[in-house]
């Protein structure tokens, strides 16, 4: 926590923003932290998109060196973690558009970096069984449930960066959180009601 005119700051956001203007004042140590506290985070997201963690690593790491590059370009009119997934999720269409001839193999879930990355956002017994029930969605309800339900991000955050409104993803969660848990009963998973 960082204290600013004797208020404790607690909150992400702020706490995020006020790193970033540390950043913009010089301190590459505020950038390390902000490096340190989404990499992971970011790498799955993107991972989401491209089916492969190198691939999401290089996104990742793009993604960062386009912060640090044009760190002017965020001016504090939302999260610093919206900005950055935009960002970044806009790196990964890119690529996609680029190498959308390219067959991807998905990596399996036991991939030791995947792993480690799954094992921060989902309990260890759950994680392969939903990892894999999400596969089976259609993207845009895989990368809505990561951001919201897996990245606690509210939801004008999400529909900021998949480029909708509000509205249009209220719709879209609800309706990928009704498909997956579909596949899960499915599956036994969950009790039919």
């Amino acid at each position: 926590m960082i204290e600013r005119k004797n208020k404790v700051v607690s909150s992400e956001f702020e706490n995020d923003n006020e790193y970033y203007a540390r950043f913009l004042d010089g301190d590459e140590q505020a950038f390390e932290y902000l490096v340190l506290s989404y990499k992971d985070k970011l790498i799955y997201f993107l991972n989401r998109y491209v089916h492969n963690i190198t691939i999401a690593e290089d996104l990742a790491q793009d993604a960062f060196v386009e912060v640090y590059v044009h760190k002017e370009r965020f001016h504090f009119k939302g999260s610093f973690k919206t900005y950055l997934y935009t960002i970044g999720r806009n790196k990964a269409v890119d690529y996609i558009r680029k190498n959308e001839r390219m067959v991807f193999v998905a990596e399996y879930p036991e991939d030791a970096q995947e792993e480690m990355l799954l094992d921060n956002l989902i309990k260890e017994e759950q994680k392969k069984h939903l990892h894999e029930s999400m596969k089976k969605l259609k993207m845009d309800y895989q990368v809505a449930i990561s951001l919201i339900d897996i990245e606690g991000m509210s939801y004008a955050e999400a529909a900021k960066i998949l480029k909708k409104t509000d509205g249009q993803m209220k719709i879209l969660i609800h309706r990928a959180r009704k498909a997956l848990a579909k596949i899960l009963e499915k599956e036994g998973c969950l009790d039919e009601k």
